[in-house]
């Protein structure tokens, strides 16, 4: 049975796994509002309510302020801490979003920057301005690494959003010789996300522990600290997870060159994100039953017709669309007044088609960078992920975009209609990747704004 946290007031799941503690808490945060922009926390670090003041309250730690290297976390809620470390004039490295091209962003302000523009730097779009590239050359010692977190435990037990990176970054300092066991590892959090029972079997000696908590309104210090990985745990990462981070596949091949044995996991498996994949096999295995049982159906219905030899093969879809087209082919069921001489027969007059009304599109956004292979129902599961939806889809995935329109939303409340939040709905779509490209690596979808289109083929969002 579910139990009541005592420090939270979140109940405990049943299944006690990681991603069980996960699903509660973005569940909880979410009903009780206790997040801001972007308002959907599920799958991300949650953008708490009261991060900055967490923020402040880590600036005034003795860690914080002998630290002159700090890694903290590109995630929304530790934007304030990235802010101060730079108005500190401290060295910030934030990592490259899931390793894909490089290590870190070594964020260098311009010289004499105003308050204003470091507040820019501390954004993404200042990390990506400012930020320079930091590979396995890195010289610098890491005073202080600042992570963001889903639940913490007083103890120092931690869990993020479940795809391991932060765990995978540490290591990989600590095998570049950037962090060491006393390197200390603070975390900003909401007082709701500190859970008092997190049990010590779910983490292994991969997991990345905290030594300070800081929230709002209190400051825990972890005693005694938990140990920390000493380095990369190469049986535990496949092939494909190697391919999708190309540095840690250049790291590889340097420890081989050195004389290291590294041995991979035979199965293809991903530790941190071991869920997401069985929801997709799981999805993969409804479509194929669907296509499977489509075909079967199809199969009977053209034995039927070689046998009969009495009705065409048409799907029934197919059917319906004759009726409602100039029947040419005469009606499916065999009734004569389908067609438009029976009609006329039958003294029945073809009821005109209802135009279809249009919907009002408010904005619309551009996405490209889709792979060729990718259909349109990928591109709606994506969405629908990310809670994002819009009124109408065009699609030109063949060509490598598409198009997203926005209407008015409608307020169940006032019954008035409201203009859509478009930064809310850009920021859901960040960091969206849709099918894979030729490499096995996966592509980031660019999302930019766009005039709204009309008059060209619009996909309906309901159908699949």
């Amino acid at each position: 049975m579910e139990k009541e946290n005592n420090m939270s007031g979140m109940t405990l799941p049943e299944e006690v796994t990681k991603h069980g503690f996960r699903k509660r808490m973005w569940d909880y945060m979410m009903k009780n509002e206790l997040a801001n922009f972007p308002l959907s926390v599920h799958n991300r670090i949650p953008n708490f309510d009261g991060n900055a003041e967490a923020a402040l309250k880590l600036s005034e730690l003795d860690e914080f302020k002998r630290a002159r290297t700090v890694k903290v976390n590109p995630d929304k809620p530790q934007e304030t801490v990235r802010f101060l470390c730079l108005e500190a004039n401290k060295n910030i490295l934030v990592p490259i979003p899931r390793l894909k091209s490089g290590l870190f962003q070594h964020v260098v302000p311009p010289s004499g920057a105003t308050k204003e523009e470091l507040k820019i730097a501390a954004t993404r779009r200042g990390l990506e301005q400012w930020g320079k590239p930091v590979g396995l050359d890195l010289k610098m010692k890491i005073d202080l690494v600042v992570l963001g977190s889903v639940c913490v435990s007083p103890k120092g037990y931690r869990i993020g959003k479940g795809e391991g990176f932060a765990d995978l970054e540490y290591a990989l300092m600590s095998e570049m010789g950037a962090v060491n066991d006393d390197t200390v590892v603070v975390t900003t959090v909401h007082d709701c996300q500190i859970v008092n029972d997190l049990p010590a079997e779910l983490f292994q000696k991969y997991d990345v522990p905290v030594d300070i908590i800081v929230t709002p309104s209190q400051t825990i210090i972890v005693n005694p600290k938990l140990r920390k990985p000493d380095g990369i745990i190469w049986n535990i990462l496949s092939e494909r997870r190697l391919k999708s981070m190309p540095i840690l596949q250049r790291f590889k091949e340097i420890q081989e060159k050195e004389g290291k044995v590294i041995v991979l996991k035979e199965v293809d498996s991903d530790v941190g994100t071991s869920h997401y994949e069985r929801d997709n096999r799981r999805r993969l295995k409804v479509r194929r039953r669907t296509k499977s049982k489509q075909e079967g159906t199809d199969s009977e219905a053209a034995r039927g017709d070689k046998e009969e030899g009495s009705t065409p093969r048409f799907s029934k879809r197919k059917q319906n669309w004759k009726r409602r087209g100039d029947g040419d082919y005469g009606s499916p069921t065999g009734r004569e007044n389908e067609t438009e001489a029976g009609r006329e027969k039958s003294g029945q007059r073809r009821r005109p088609l209802k135009p279809r009304s249009k919907p009002q599109i408010d904005f619309s956004l551009k996405l490209s960078n889709i792979a060729p292979d990718v259909r349109v129902r990928d591109l709606k599961n994506a969405l629908i992920v990310r809670g994002v939806k819009p009124s109408d889809i065009t699609w030109r995935g063949h060509q490598g975009f598409c198009y997203l329109h926005f209407g008015k939303l409608r307020n169940e409340k006032t019954e008035l209609d409201q203009p859509t939040q478009v930064d809310s709905i850009v920021a859901n779509l960040q960091e969206m990747h849709i099918g894979e490209s030729e490499h096995g690596e996966k592509d980031y979808v660019v999302v930019e704004p766009a005039k709204p289109i009309t008059r060209i083929e619009v996909t309906d969002v309901t159908s699949v």
